[in-house]
């Protein structure tokens, strides 16, 4: 049976380079806002985390790991802390880097530049002079990997970074001093991690590529466009066949367009109503997934693929569960 399955692959293959064919990616034909998950929501709300500095960062950042529990705390979506049974750990380093102006490097920091001297009776000329300069540069990279307690691989990583440049001048050479204070600047670009790391937790709204089908409703696809996803879902639900898309057949159809001949009403048609169940449900993802939502919405774009006719709607519904997929991946989540 495999060599048969193999056998129909390849054959399938030879015809299309026999014949020319190519697949080609159905291209985008409008935006709709979605709710990208942050870089830190592939952490579940409210589960215990515990950070664990590596030796490099206790030495060149010590109390870092401590203000970033503290921080992340305050900001309640994770528990952080040194408890019993973690269920995430949040691996970090940190590289530090400063330099700081010398004597001798003063002297490569001459600026030369006009200015204008005024005589009391109005007359001016301007003349060369310059200034010695001094600098103060250091820069802060921490590099985040989180990862499951059951799970050898990290199910994110990223950095963060901060850094700074102070520059003082000075027509006096020798009164061109900058202070290298060390521990305050290190102090600093901590708390600018810590800020750029809590930022990581809230979730965004953009503008994604997406693929609307020929058929369905109309308004709904306005509203949709529109970024108004409550309204469009709240549009398309009166307009959804009374039965669940898992449910419908032709031969479903063909009971319903018999009965309101019978009771002279509308007839339903499934295209029409195919298409108004894939942008009900991509106004549903649009919203934001849960783990549950997630598969439901999964489920109802294998269900549109294999029941739909229309080469619009199949193309746009595949393009949805690979965007979908890709989100589930990014928190996490098994479909």
């Amino acid at each position: 049976m495999k060599c048969k399955s193999i056998f129909i692959i390849a054959c399938s293959a030879l015809c299309m380079l026999m014949t020319g064919c190519a697949l080609k990616r159905p291209q985008p034909n409008a935006e709709v806002k979605f709710e990208v998950p942050s870089k830190l929501s592939i952490v579940k709300q409210g589960s215990l985390v515990r950070i664990i500095p590596t030796n490099n960062s206790k030495r060149e950042t010590p109390g870092f790991a401590a203000e970033l529990a503290r921080k992340l705390n305050q900001a309640g979506y994770l528990k952080v802390g040194n408890g019993k049974n973690p269920k995430y750990i949040l691996s970090l380093d940190t590289f530090w880097a400063d330099r700081c102006d010398n004597k001798r490097d003063i002297n490569y920091n001459i600026r030369y530049y006009a200015k204008t001297k005024v005589y009391k009776n109005g007359s001016s000329h301007e003349y060369i002079t310059h200034d010695y300069g001094a600098s103060y540069t250091s820069s802060l990279i921490g590099a985040v990997a989180i990862y499951e307690v059951n799970n050898i691989e990290p199910l994110a990583y990223f950095n963060v970074a901060a850094e700074d440049t102070k520059w003082i001048r000075n027509q006096n050479k020798h009164q061109t001093r900058i202070a290298c204070d060390t521990k305050r600047q290190r102090n600093k670009l901590m708390a600018e991690i810590v800020v750029n790391i809590n930022s990581l937790l809230s979730k965004e709204r953009r503008d994604v590529p997406v693929i609307l089908p020929s058929g369905g409703d109309f308004e709904a696809k306005q509203l949709l466009r529109a970024n108004r996803i409550k309204p469009a879902e709240e549009r398309l639900k009166p307009l959804l066949p009374p039965a669940k898309l898992s449910e419908l057949s032709t031969r479903l159809y063909d009971q319903w367009n018999e009965e309101a001949k019978q009771d002279e009403k509308p007839e339903r048609s499934m295209p029409e109503d195919l298409a108004n169940y894939y942008l009900f449900y991509m106004a549903k993802e649009a919203g934001g997934i849960t783990e549950d939502s997630a598969r439901i919405i999964h489920n109802a774009y294998t269900s549109i693929i294999l029941l739909a006719d229309d080469k619009s709607l199949i193309n746009a519904a595949a393009d949805s569960m690979s965007r979908l997929e890709e989100t589930a991946n990014r928190l996490g989540i098994r479909l």
